[in-house]
């Protein structure tokens, strides 16, 4: 499990940190008037700019593949760096479908493309699971990955069709401009990326993929919670380059308190329920010979209310034009991460990386929450009375679904 943990994190980081360079200038550019009947121009410079990063992380798979799993003490990643290199190749047209679709708020088309990709492998894991559980090699793992991108892939190629420019047009002007626009916005998602997989890259370097299992498990739970956030975000920054344009820095204020507090509302009870009940989620993800990860699970949980402010923090800086700001505080708080978390593995043992999390997560808020302050006024009094308004209009739900009646002001 490990093992494949490693895998996962190093090619979802290469999947995320290509997605952040491709979507946010795409979706900036194609608003902009001068581009309203030269659209193939962006889509053009966006799919080069796909192919040449795939290129790049393949290049750098490639030579630099032995001293990677020796740094991560992990050997048997070599057989799965083919198979990784693959799913690079087939993301190209997956990554560009999806940002092609999300520039024009076909959200809907995206939900199934990722429904067959994820579900196909979701439900060929369970049907070999049943009939032959010998067959559920880590190579056979990575084979049904492929399979089900691909498919995946031709699910948003149907509902793409209707808003892809089949004429290329590459003009360097163009192709710059991005480049330019998004440079910052690439280092920041690379930050980020590296960032939430510190904890097993560190625990892996340090002491065994066998510790990275346990806080892999940790990973999957804060991942499914991240889920609110990561749909808001996506949602929102287009929203908030739109509200920038049209009424200005107090709107994209006004969304971000009333998201984060929204989301966090929907949170804090989450993380209570995980924190009095860890023994149950660590048996549906992991089964009991994961136990090993409850001390690490109740140490970071109650602190994922935090996280919801990092996500927004870095769509509200690039809708705002501020993506230089995102990307040095994204660096900052990146090192802060693996800083805690170095030291506290060495000084406190396998729990290190843990407690690690918990202190950079805190001073990273420290950190978001000023800048966030100085450019566009948020104040955390006006997110956490969002949080509170979100549990009245529950209430009153509840009330009503009761029989009651009830008003809400």
């Amino acid at each position: 499990m490990g093992i494949w943990a490693l895998f996962l994190a190093i090619f979802s980081l290469i999947e995320n940190v290509k997605q952040g360079l491709l979507r946010n200038p795409m979706i900036k550019f194609l608003s902009e008037p001068e581009y309203v009947n030269n659209r193939n121009k962006i889509q053009s410079a966006s799919l080069i700019t796909n192919i040449l990063f795939s290129a790049l992380a393949i290049f750098l798979l490639l030579i630099g593949r032995h001293l990677l799993v020796k740094w991560l003490n992990t050997p048997q990643l070599l057989e799965l760096i083919p198979w990784g290199i693959l799913l690079i190749l087939i993301w190209i047209p997956f990554n560009h479908f999806e940002v092609l679709l999300q520039a024009h708020f076909k959200f809907k088309a995206i939900f199934y493309g990722y429904f067959v990709r994820q579900g196909l492998f979701m439900a060929a894991v369970i049907f070999f699971l049943i009939i032959d559980k010998s067959f559920l090699t880590l190579v056979n793992l990575a084979k049904l990955q492929i399979l089900s991108l691909v498919c995946g892939t031709c699910a948003l190629l149907y509902f793409v069709k209707g808003y892809f420019y089949r004429a290329f047009l590459f003009e360097k002007r163009t192709m710059l401009r991005m480049f330019h626009f998004g440079k910052y916005i690439f280092g920041t998602n690379v930050f980020s990326a590296l960032g939430r997989s510190a904890d097993q890259f560190i625990s892996a370097g340090i002491i065994s993929a066998d510790v990275v299992a346990y806080y892999n498990v940790v990973a999957r739970i804060n991942n499914m919670m991240d889920v609110p956030s990561l749909a808001i975000a996506d949602v929102l920054f287009p929203k908030n380059v739109e509200a920038m344009a049209t009424s200005g820095e107090e709107k994209v204020r006004y969304y971000f308190e009333k998201m984060v507090g929204t989301i966090v509302s929907v949170l804090a009870p989450i993380s209570l329920l995980i924190f009095l009940l860890p023994h149950l989620f660590v048996m549906i993800l992991a089964g009991s010979k994961y136990y090993a990860a409850i001390p690490i699970l109740q140490t970071v949980i109650l602190f994922s209310f935090l996280r919801p402010f990092s996500y927004q923090f870095g769509t509200t800086m690039d809708a705002i034009g501020r993506p230089r700001i995102n990307f040095w505080v994204n660096l900052l708080t990146m090192s802060l991460n693996y800083g805690c978390m170095y030291f506290g593995l060495r000084y406190t043992g396998w729990m290190g990386a843990a407690y690690g999390t918990v202190v950079s997560a805190i001073l990273s808020f420290l950190i978001m929450y000023t800048v966030l302050n100085r450019t566009i006024g948020v104040r955390l009094s006006e997110t956490f009375q969002y949080v509170w308004i979100s549990y009245r209009n529950i209430y009153a739900l509840i009330l009503k679904f009761l029989g009651k009646n009830t008003s809400v002001t």
